[in-house]
């Protein structure tokens, strides 16, 4: 029975259900069922690709139909959904759209099975957001025809590079972020950038990723980005410097920061003003601070003077320390130091101490004041 063909989209359902295709024009007749399925336009390239199949499969058409239509026939038809010269809402592009990245493009099997390779190369971190609770990992939106992702710096990355590579227009949304990055675009460093209420870092290791703070502006996490080797930008420092004044502003956004001995109230006021869990200070600093009472910081509890060979690290002729540890006696060193303050010319580990912690202050005498950025 033929069926009978009142326009183009009936006539392609008929070509597709009849004829014997190519391996190389059956793609492009499923594609185009599909947009007749989902009720969209072909563009004109699209609907000059399909005359061009009708021609070719001419002789197929005539002899399938028993001579009901022909080619001419057959284009004769117009399509339910009028050909548009150009389809805005599916031309290839990327973009952000309140935190989700979006990526469009017309089906290409190729093209697909790329991005794809391109997201299980990552395994399931693209869903590891950590700037939102409601995080959403890379799918395929069929309702939107978009893939789509929570916009975070590694998949911005990725998903710019891949964009370039295909000749996909990248919107401004994306762009900005791209261009506010430094250094050169394929090697770009760790850096944290404010994005709406919180920030955004660049060129992040999965391991590193999952490793971020939460996504606001506290003291807290500028400490934790720093101390991480993740560079601040200037509009990141600012905003912390407006929120918390400029002597904690300093100490959070500089990991190994000099101060003179006149300064040193500002150690008080750090160690008060943020969570700490573990804060180790060497003897002679810690008598030069006058703490309120009662006589130490209100989330600290001080434990004892100690070695430091007590902790089994290397070195000779250590000093002596207090630790302030909000696990009483059972502070450990396994997850690093929140705050180390010590005075040059003392005899300890410095090397081993500073490794580990993620602030280091350094109390000197007045005029041999710096700071080391």
């Amino acid at each position: 029975m033929i069926r009978k063909v009142v326009d183009r989209d009936s006539a392609h359902l008929w070509m597709r259900e009849n004829l014997r295709f190519s391996r190389y024009d059956i793609s492009f007749m499923e594609n185009v069922a599909r947009f007749i399925s989902d009720n969209r336009s072909l563009t004109v390239k699209q609907n000059g690709l399909w005359e061009k199949i009708v021609h070719k499969y001419r002789k197929q058409i005539f002899a399938e139909s028993n001579g009901a239509f022909d080619e001419e026939y057959i284009l004769s038809k117009q399509w339910i959904n009028p050909v548009v010269e150009f389809d805005p809402s599916y031309a290839p592009l990327l973009w952000i759209d309140a935190d989700i990245i979006k990526l469009r493009f017309p089906f290409n099997k190729e093209t697909v099975k790329d991005l794809r390779t391109l997201l299980q190369d990552a395994g399931h971190d693209y869903g590891l957001m950590v700037s939102s609770e409601n995080h959403e990992y890379v799918h395929w939106d069929k309702n939107e025809r978009v893939w789509r992702g929570t916009a975070y710096p590694t998949l911005i990355r990725d998903l710019y590079y891949f964009s370039k590579l295909h000749e996909f227009a990248v919107d401004k949304s994306v762009q900005d972020i791209v261009d506010s990055i430094h250094g050169d675009e394929f090697n770009w460093c760790p850096f944290a950038e404010l994005h709406n209420d919180g920030y955004m870092v660049s060129n992040l290791s999965p391991g590193l990723l999952k490793a971020l703070p939460p996504n606001k502006l506290t003291l807290e996490v500028a400490r934790d980005l720093v101390g991480m080797d993740i560079t601040l930008s200037d509009a990141f420092q600012s905003r912390i410097a407006h929120e918390y004044g400029y002597n904690l502003g300093r100490i959070a956004c500089t990991r190994e920061l000099t101060i003179t001995a006149s300064e040193v109230k500002v150690v008080k006021e750090w160690i008060n003003n943020t969570d700490n869990n573990l804060v180790i200070i060497h003897k002679v600093s810690n008598d030069n601070i006058i703490w309120d009472q009662p006589a130490q910081p209100d989330t600290l509890v001080p434990e004892k003077s100690f070695s430091i060979a007590d902790l089994r690290l290397t070195g000779k002729g250590l000093g002596d320390y207090y630790v302030f540890s909000s696990d009483g006696d059972n502070y450990t060193l396994d997850n690093g130091v929140d705050c180390v303050v010590y005075m040059p010319g003392t005899a300890f580990n410095y090397e081993a101490l500073a490794h580990i912690a993620k602030k280091v202050i350094t109390v000197v005498e007045d005029e041999t004041s710096t700071t080391n950025n």
